[in-house]
């Protein structure tokens, strides 16, 4: 008989993510990429933008591994950890959650039906020819560009993460209006565009307040195209601290991968 691995299926702004409680449930080999990445394969596997691993950590609530859709290793996931910390919140009943991840620990809480994580401060960003270049905990490169809904991520998203070499880089457009920022963003790992992305989200609230001189207590809100989020920084000339992310996150359904 063959064996079925439990999963959750999330989704955070319309990021989505396959779950693996290894607290409860025996784990895999997050070492076979062949695996991970079939099961984010959206004709053969269950579908997904990558897959999280919840582990037990003597310092924390858990701890958060990341892996991208083609099934490698990846850093941290701003919309995969407050899908973490939706999970782990709804299994444990608290509020407020503790967890380590690929950057060291982070906070998490619920609050009025959303979902916050605490993320790294930022320091030591560059302008570059292409854009505003920062590690959010993942690196980014941010793009101001009229209209960003309306470019081909396949094409530009792309071009730009090749000239970063064989890692590459995560790439955003943005735009502003009365309402906030819009923005579209090419995921490395992923290879293609994401409804929403995290950390990408707070490395264009970055660039964007950084431009227009704008320091202090800030809060930007920002649309992908999966839906509303928000960015809380206290932000110098030199860093950005006390950086929060908060949006929507919800299970979708769950199921059994069959191995």
């Amino acid at each position: 008989m063959k064996r079925t691995l439990p999963f959750e299926k999330y989704e955070a702004a319309g990021n989505d993510f396959i779950l693996l409680d290894f607290l409860e449930h025996a784990g895999i080999d997050t070492q076979d990429v062949s695996l991970l990445s079939r099961m984010c394969d959206r004709h053969f596997g269950a579908g997904a933008d990558g897959i999280l691993v919840l582990r037990s950590s003597p310092e924390a609530d858990f701890e958060m591994l990341y892996f991208n859709s083609d099934g490698r290793p990846s850093s941290f996931c701003g919309n995969g950890a407050r899908a973490a910390v939706a999970y782990i919140s709804g299994k444990q009943g608290k509020q407020h959650l503790s967890f380590r991840a690929f950057d060291g620990m982070h906070r998490g809480w619920v609050a009025a039906g959303r979902i916050g994580v605490s993320m790294c401060d930022m320091h030591s960003w560059k302008y570059l020819s292409e854009g505003f270049f920062v590690d959010s905990g993942s690196p980014h490169l941010v793009v101001r560009s009229a209209n960003p809904w309306e470019i081909d991520l396949a094409k530009e998203g792309r071009r730009l993460r090749d000239l970063f070499g064989i890692e590459g880089v995560n790439v955003n457009f943005f735009d502003q209006d009365d309402s906030g920022l819009r923005i579209a963003t090419y995921e490395r790992g992923v290879e293609a565009e994401t409804l929403a992305c995290g950390t990408g989200i707070v490395a264009t609230a970055l660039a964007d307040n950084l431009e227009r001189g704008i320091r202090g207590t800030i809060r930007t809100p920002v649309r992908a195209k999966g839906g509303q989020l928000e960015v809380t920084m206290q932000l110098s000339d030199l860093m950005a601290q006390g950086v929060e992310l908060v949006g929507p996150a919800k299970c979708v359904y769950s199921g059994f991968y069959i191995l």
